[in-house]
This record gives C-alpha cells, sequence and structure tokens, in this order.
C-alpha cells in the first residue's frame, strides 16, 4: 500500500458520479463514477469491455457523457476537449502510446510544454527539465538526443510518463502502465507512482495484475458491463473478491491441470546462437505435449529467444530441426516446417486491425479459402466461423473490424491465424499481455488443449505466477543467454528470480 496519510474526508481530487455514455447499439456506461483523492493511487479494474476506457476518455475530455457529472476539486466541470482537461491539471497515459518515433526523446518529453526565451526554444532548460523527469522514471542514463523510434517499447512508455510528469499534473491516470514492464521497469515504475502520491497528486491506475493492487493502491473501483460493481479501500479486496466481481463468477482455477508430456522429440535447437549476440550456444530439446516457460528480465533476451526460433531473427550457429528435420533460418521456412509464433505485439505484428475479423483469421492459410487464386468470400466465413466456435471468439459477426475487439479475442484470432497452419511447435511471446483475468484463464486453458494434443510449446512471459502456473520446465535468460533451468518443485518465484538477477542459490545453480 502506499503510504498517504490524507483523510480520505478530503475535497476529492476528482469525482464522477452516475456516468452514462450511449454508442450506437451499445451503452458503454450506465451510472458508472469514482472517487480519487489527493495523494492516493486508485485502482480501476474490470475485464476488457467492461467500461474502463470509457470512463477514462470522459474523464480525460475525450468524450462528452449522456448523463452524470464530473467534478475536479469538488466544483463540477464539463470537459468538450482534452486541452480542458489537461488546464485543470487532469492528464492520462494510455496503453496505445504516442511518443513520436522520428523525434528525440527530450522533444517528446517536452513536447506541449515547450520552454522558450524571446521566441526561441532554450533548450539548456528544456534539456534539464526533461533530465529530471527522466531520472524520475529511473531513465537518467538515456541520452535526451536518443531518437525515440530506436527505443523498446517498456522504454517509450516509461518516456510518456515522464512527459506527464513535466506537465504537473494533480490528477494522472495510467492505462495499463505495467504492461511492458517488468523487473528493474517495473520497480521503476511503482516509485514512480509512489512519489507522486507522497506530493498529492491523485493516480487512477488501470491494470490486469492483480498484484499491483496489493503493492500500490489505496482504494479500489471495479466495474462490470459498464456499471459499477463495487468501491472501496484496497485493504477488503483479496484477489479472489476482485476475481469474482469482475467476472461475475468464482474462477476456481485460472491454470488448468497439465497432461503430461510424451517421449516424442518435436523440437531439436543444438548450438544455437542468435545473430548480433556473444552468447554461450543454447542447446534445447522440447517433446510433444510439453510446455516450456521462458523467463527473465526485460531486455534479458526472452523474446530474442523466440523470435530467432521461429526465424524473425537470423541466427549466427546451431541447428533447429522439427520432427527430426532441418530447419534454415528464416521465417517462410520455419513456418513451412511448423513452427509458428504468436508475437508480443499483436496489434502491429499479428494482426492488422483494419481488416475484419475473417480476413485476419485466414491470412497465414490464404491457399484453404482462396481455390485457384481466387479468394471465396464463403470459404473465408467458414473457416472464420470455425475458428470462433473452437476458440470461443467475442464478436458481432464475421466481417468486424479486428481493431474494436478486446485484448483476448485479439489473441483469440492470432492463436486461430496460426494454428490454421498445422504448427508442430508454438511459440508464444507474453500471450496474455494487457488481458484481463478471464480471458486469461481462457488462453491458459486453450494452451493446455493444445500441449494435451501433442504440440510442444514454448512462452514467454514477464509474469512470474504464469510462467509457475503453466510451464512443465522453465529457462531463465540473463543478459542474453539462457542461465538456467528449472523442474518439478525448483519451480517457483524465487529460484526463478535468484537465477534472472544472477544470485542463484546453490540449488538453483545444481
Amino acid at each position: 500500500m502506499t503510504s498517504s496519510t490524507r483523510a480520505p474526508e478530503e475535497t476529492p481530487a476528482l469525482e464522477a458520479r452516475g456516468l452514462v455514455k450511449r454508442f450506437p447499439g451499445v451503452t458503454a456506461l450506465d451510472g458508472a463514477g469514482l472517487v480519487c483523492r489527493p495523494g492516493r493511487v486508485h485502482a480501476l479494474l474490470g475485464e476488457n469491455g467492461a467500461g474502463k476506457s470509457t470512463l477514462v476518455r470522459i474523464l480525460t475530455g475525450d468524450h462528452p457523457p449522456d448523463e452524470g457529472e464530473l467534478l475536479i476539486g469538488g466544483k463540477p466541470v464539463r470537459l468538450e476537449d482534452p486541452r480542458q482537461a489537461l488546464a485543470h491539471g487532469v492528464t492520462a497515459v494510455y496503453q496505445e502510446l504516442t511518443v513520436l518515433p522520428d523525434l528525440s526523446v527530450l522533444d517528446n518529453v517536452m513536447l506541449g510544454q515547450e520552454i522558450a526565451r524571446r521566441g526561441l526554444l532554450d533548450r539548456g532548460r528544456q534539456r534539464a527539465t526533461a533530465r529530471a523527469a527522466l531520472e524520475r522514471v529511473g531513465l537518467g542514463g538515456l541520452d535526451p538526443r536518443t531518437r525515440a523510434g530506436t527505443l523498446s517499447a517498456a522504454t517509450r512508455q516509461l518516456v510518456e510518463i515522464a512527459r506527464a510528469l513535466v506537465r504537473g499534473s494533480r490528477v494522472l491516470l495510467l492505462d495499463e502502465p505495467s504492461a511492458l514492464l517488468s523487473g528493474e521497469g517495473l520497480d521503476a515504475l511503482h516509485a514512480v507512482v509512489r512519489e507522486l502520491t507522497a506530493g498529492g497528486v491523485a493516480v487512477i491506475y488501470i491494470t490486469h495484475r492483480l498484484e499491483e493492487v496489493r503493492a500500490l493502491a489505496d482504494d479500489v473501483t471495479v466495474l462490470r458491463d459498464g456499471r459499477l460493481v463495487s468501491t472501496g479501500p484496497a485493504a477488503g479486496y483479496p484477489v479472489d473478491r476482485i476475481v469474482r466481481e469482475m467476472v461475475g463468477r468464482d474462477v476456481d482455477a485460472v491454470f488448468p491441470d497439465l497432461a503430461a508430456p510424451g517421449a516424442e522429440e518435436v523440437l531439436r535447437v543444438r548450438g544455437l546462437v542468435p545473430a548480433g549476440r556473444s552468447v554461450p550456444p543454447l542447446d534445447l530439446t522440447v517433446r510433444a505435449g510439453e510446455i516450456v516457460g521462458v523467463a527473465g528480465l526485460l531486455g534479458s533476451g526472452r523474446s530474442t529467444l523466440l523470435r530467432t526460433l521461429a526465424g524473425v531473427a537470423p541466427r549466427s550457429a546451431g541447428e533447429v530441426a522439427v520432427a527430426g528435420r532441418p530447419v534454415r533460418g528464416s521465417l517462410r521456412a520455419a513456418v513451412e516446417a511448423g513452427v509458428v509464433l504468436v508475437p508480443e505485439e499483436r496489434k502491429t505484428e499479428g494482426l492488422v486491425l483494419d481488416l475484419p475479423v475473417r480476413a485476419n483469421t485466414t491470412l497465414s492459410s490464404l491457399r484453404s479459402v482462396a481455390p485457384g487464386g481466387w479468394l471465396s468470400g464463403a470459404r473465408e466465413r467458414a473457416a472464420f466461423e470455425e475458428e470462433r466456435a473452437r476458440f470461443g471468439i467475442r464478436v458481432s459477426g464475421p466481417g468486424q473490424r479486428t481493431g474494436q475487439l478486446s485484448g483476448g479475442n485479439q489473441q483469440k484470432i492470432v492463436l486461430a491465424k496460426w494454428l490454421r497452419t498445422g504448427p508442430k511447435v508454438l511459440l508464444l511471446d507474453e500471450p496474455t499481455r494487457g488481458i484481463d483475468i478471464g480471458a486469461k484463464a481462457e488462453i491458459y486453458k486453450i494452451i493446455a488443449e493444445l500441449a494435451g494434443r501433442g504440440l510442444a510449446v514454448v512462452f514467454a512471459s514477464s509474469e512470474l505466477p504464469e510462467v509457475t502456473g503453466l510451464a512443465h520446465r522453465v529457462l531463465v535468460c540473463r543478459d542474453g543467454r539462457v542461465g538456467g533451468e528449472l523442474t518439478g518443485d525448483r519451480i517457483n518465484e524465487e529460484q526463478i528470480m535468484h537465477l534472472a538477477l544472477g544470485t542463484e542459490t546453490e540449488e538453483a545453480a545444481s
């Protein structure tokens, strides 16, 4: 919990009462609200589609409410656009980042808050201001002249939060800020939030990582189907209550029981070295029905390992074989051999968001819906309906635009797309990033069922409970190499962190 000493009776920094928002054919909010007080972290929770994003956009002036009242500092306001929200000290950092890739870090941090002197930018004061903000988010060593497009997604997230700090906000809304973070990056984010609340800032924190509620939140509000389910001090919200109120039912077992792997060797890797990495060569064998988790801190090499196995990233040495047959180091060769990758960035690398769901579902298996080279709309729709029933994809119809789906349903589309190719090896990079707890349980069940049918599964995740709950075996990456392997009872969060940090105990190193 944060160490706020402010009384709950203090005038709320921001209060929403009875908000209603209707869109054609749907009521996104139906009497929702929350009370956010100075110096406190207010966790806003709910499944995808619960109304959280609509509520945030009303609070930041993107959408006017159809009914209800909004108060800032105890005074009623009507926000017509985001500029008015900024003028009232309300700033949001969205999950969809707005960092401009062609600008420097300095220009991104100071965007909209440029410091001028006699009509010219005061670069010295701008650098000092930007550096101070960057230090507060753990990026003190980052050169402000660096082009933002060269940064990792996690670092761009922190740059965006630094921009919000420069604006001196009194109310800061963070929409899934930890989705791209782990390890030191996550610690830096939490430290920033605590520093802001200690200075009196009210923080609204949206997250699907329920452990963050225990670590950060002072207050909790739960939405479901656009309605307010409950609100109150975080001390009254154990995980089982949160899950029950979010999904409307008890989730007895988030992680399914796993069948024992078979004896057949499906994936065999010998002497693998990713291009551009000076690391020891990797040997790895994955059997039919085996689920191998890959853990490690941000930048440890988890994604590089999976992308190299999938032929997306080149390898400088080593051999990869599937079902005993060698696989060349290219994406086409990997897919033809039965190796597919569900990427971390599903919105940019896994899907074409402007296409309808039926088209995304068949992108990797066009021959099956285009006999003679001509696309058959009927076959495309039939293929989608098959996958819709198989994975429980929730859409209005085959023609719905993919970008309109929740994160969980988008991930099911990516899975369906690649599984239609009949793979033998399934690689998953952060398979549940930005997905709510109900959808996570569905994805876990799908992965376990696929393994039960004989697929070899390798997945990378920054969420340790996910790794320990879903894997038969765990590889832990550190400094671009695999630093250790855990099996059986040794698969636990403590052992994983020892290996990830290079502080392994004698037991973990053995």
